[in-house]
Order: C-alpha cells, then sequence, then structure tokens
C-alpha cells in the first residue's frame, strides 16, 4: 500500500452550489498532489506556449474522461504527484479527479487549476481518470467501466455536479480519444493527443447516463 493510501483522510461531501435542484452532492476524499507556486509557475507558462493565455487558472468549461491504464487509484496519484517532466516540458501531467473501481472519488487537484490532461483542451477541461487496466480493445476497457455498476453511477454523479456547478453541456463531456476532433480543440505548437481512451460511442452510452441521472424522479 503506498503513503498516500495509507494516509488518505476521510471523505467529505464536495461543495458546489449547484445551479439546479437535481444535481446529486457527491463524497469526495481530498487526496491532493502537490502544486506548489512553482508548478503553478510552469503550468501558467505552458498555457503561455500553448493557448497563447499566461495563466494557470481554470474556469471549466468541459469534462474529458480518460481511464488510467491501470488497476488502482493510488497508482494514478502516484504518476501526477512529483513534478517531472512531460514530453520534454514541465509541469507534470495531472487530472482533477480519479473514481475508483468501488466508486470512490478521489480530489487530486482543485478544479480551479489547470491540468494536463489533455493536449489542445488544458485550458477549459476538467480532467477524470477512471481506475481501468488498458486492454487490447479500447472499446472492452469502456464497456467494463459501463458495466462496473458503483464506478460508473458514481462517474455520472461526480460529472452531473461539475455540470450544475459550471453550466456544462452534455455535448462537452467527452472522452481523451475525441480531443483532436472536438471544435474547441487548439494547440499553437501543433501538438495532437494519441490516446484511445473514451471512444465516441462509447461517451455517447454515458451521456445517456446522465440524461437519467437528471431526470426528476
Amino acid at each position: 500500500m503506498s503513503s498516500a493510501a495509507a494516509s488518505a483522510p476521510a471523505a467529505t461531501t464536495m461543495s458546489v452550489r449547484p445551479t439546479t435542484s437535481a444535481a446529486p452532492s457527491v463524497p469526495v476524499v481530498d487526496s491532493l498532489v502537490p502544486f506548489d507556486d512553482t508548478r503553478k509557475v510552469e503550468t501558467a507558462a505552458y498555457s503561455l506556449r500553448h493557448y497563447g493565455d499566461d495563466t494557470w487558472r481554470l474556469t471549466p468549461s468541459m469534462v474529458v474522461l480518460h481511464y488510467s491504464g491501470g488497476g488502482s487509484w493510488e497508482g494514478v496519484r502516484d504518476t501526477f504527484a512529483p513534478d517531472v517532466a512531460n514530453l520534454g516540458e514541465k509541469p507534470n501531467t495531472c487530472a482533477h479527479f480519479v473514481v475508483d473501481q468501488d466508486g470512490t472519488v478521489h480530489a487530486l487537484v482543485p478544479v480551479t487549476i489547470r491540468c494536463r490532461h489533455t493536449i489542445g483542451l488544458n485550458d477549459r477541461a476538467i480532467g477524470i481518470e477512471v481506475v481501468q487496466p488498458a486492454l487490447p480493445d479500447p472499446r472492452a476497457a469502456d464497456a467494463a467501466i459501463l458495466a462496473r455498476r458503483p464506478q460508473v453511477t458514481a462517474l455520472a454523479a461526480l460529472v452531473r455536479m461539475l455540470q450544475a456547478r459550471y453550466g456544462i453541456p452534455a455535448d462537452a463531456v467527452i472522452g481523451h480519444a475525441m480531443a483532436n476532433d472536438d471544435p474547441r480543440f487548439h494547440d499553437l505548437l501543433g501538438w495532437r493527443n494519441d490516446h484511445v481512451d473514451w471512444q465516441e460511442p462509447d461517451v455517447v452510452a454515458f451521456r445517456r447516463l446522465l440524461s437519467v441521472a437528471a431526470a426528476p424522479g
């Protein structure tokens, strides 16, 4: 067991000041990675190079879904915690949340801070990792998540909560595999994503769960 698992605090209910009464409350465990002033400065510099704005602050208007490629939430946190270069640039990659297979939601980075999780969309998107080992067929990995009731239920509740807080429409909830073709994609250095997690048909299926969760009664 990693030190992150041993020292994880008890879950708290995330305060989101929702704009609609239908938005659920989601228990979230604070498992934050280190994000000091140096990492913020690096994030602002990355943003300037890739998006043309010199800031580390995030005003979210999208959600991008990922799966971890490994079998534990601790492994996700351990990947993001050290501030090491990725693709030759700092800061390290990160995501805002990770959803474990048992449905536990861990907060890794405050949603007011930009994370490097999706090239071309980091200036506007919240990143959510879902614990799921990689499979030869990425759609099989997506399907495993969609069939894992505690996990997908927690994921849908988390996304609905974020939608309510930030006014994010369903078509702005996408998968990493969809990023390059999204009309909001932009990268001043011409970088592109090479990830295959969360294919469009599977995101469409997940969006239907959001609609069910939003329905009255």
